[in-house]
């Protein structure tokens, strides 16, 4: 029996990549999945939830943009209204401006990036804390 057994756990950038493997191995622990991602990922954030309800856990999937903190909060809120807690977070979502060396990146991009891997973990963190 893992630890992790009816745990609740919440995964950002859950559609696809790391994100779906790490939802995937926590159902295959045990655990039921808050799996977040972006709008644009609806379809593939659906197959996640597909693959988590095929080691018969439970999963809550919303749209949602880790930049966005009320959004972001939301979200992991609805999640644990519906799944009644949560126990482990894990920040998952992160993007990397693809192409460029770094001293040709735009200022948009570099943004954008610091926005989501950094602001967006500690988001994710702020809104999960409180649960």
């Amino acid at each position: 029996m893992s630890g992790l057994t009816d745990k609740v756990v919440v995964v950002t950038g859950a559609a696809r990549g790391t994100g779906r493997t790490h939802c995937e191995r926590f159902a295959d622990e045990g655990a039921d999945v808050i799996a977040l991602d972006v709008a644009e990922a609806a379809d593939d954030l659906a197959e996640t939830a597909r693959a988590v309800r095929a080691h018969g856990r439970r999963c809550v999937t919303a749209p949602a943009d880790v930049r966005d903190y009320d959004a972001l909060d939301a979200a992991i809120t609805r999640g644990v209204s519906v799944l009644g807690r949560l126990d482990i977070v894990v920040a998952n979502a992160g993007i990397h401006a693809q192409g460029a060396p770094t001293w040709e990146i735009t200022e948009e991009a570099w943004q954008r990036t610091l926005d989501v891997n950094l602001t967006g973990a500690w988001h994710t963190v702020k809104a999960s804390v409180t649960r």
